[in-house]
């Protein structure tokens, strides 16, 4: 079964809703200021406090150094999801797995996928990451698949993600903006719930 990523967590109240419908993974974005999703390390430890530890705690970052990556782990997270670049120290020193994080552009594009024993597995998202926008899955087709992680991430919501499973048969499916309220502030209960609920099959799309 498909498993599902709810990114950009920020709040209590987004806690509650998470530890509610248990996705399997949970993202917060940090070191990343630019993201109206950004936290501090100090919230985060106080919301990873909270969070159901059935949940795997996914902190996203862009082109971190050694010491953000370590700071990360200390704050007892379960994996890093590294956009940008990747530094050797950071890949080599990580003592929590990392998620690579790959932004699909065109079927010109050249993707790099190190054999290394801290990557297990890798995120496709969109051109620009966190914009809410999807790009065309096909590009992925030639994507060679193996025991890595394979999470599709970009624009996904309840209108398209059944489709994005049928197309693309990823691991994980990743939405953040998708499930947020239309104020675009705070996750929306009834959109997680209808997006877990379309994942998992236990309703029909409407």
């Amino acid at each position: 079964m498909t498993k599902i990523k709810i990114c950009g967590i920020t709040s209590r109240e987004d806690i509650e809703l998470i530890n509610e419908f248990l996705p399997e993974y949970a993202g917060f974005v940090m070191f990343y200021p630019k993201s109206k999703r950004n936290i501090s390390a100090e919230t985060a430890v106080s919301l990873l406090s909270a969070l159901d530890k059935r949940i795997k705690a996914v902190a996203v970052t862009v082109s971190p150094d050694e010491k953000q990556v370590a700071e990360i782990a200390s704050c007892g997270f379960d994996l890093v999801q590294i956009h940008g670049t990747l530094t050797d120290e950071a890949l080599n020193n990580s003592s929590i797995p990392i998620l690579r994080a790959v932004n699909v552009k065109s079927c010109e594009s050249k993707y790099d996928f190190p054999e290394h024993k801290n990557i297990i597995g890798y995120v496709f998202d969109a051109a620009s990451p966190g914009s809410g926008k999807t790009f065309d899955w096909e590009l992925l087709g030639n994507i060679p698949r193996d025991s890595r992680l394979f999470m599709l991430a970009g624009g996904l919501n309840s209108e398209n993600v059944l489709q994005a499973i049928e197309r693309v048969n990823p691991d994980i499916v990743d939405v953040s903006s998708g499930v947020e309220n239309d104020c675009g502030k705070g996750k929306s209960r009834a959109k997680v719930e209808r997006f877990i609920s379309l994942v998992r099959g236990k309703q029909p799309k409407k």
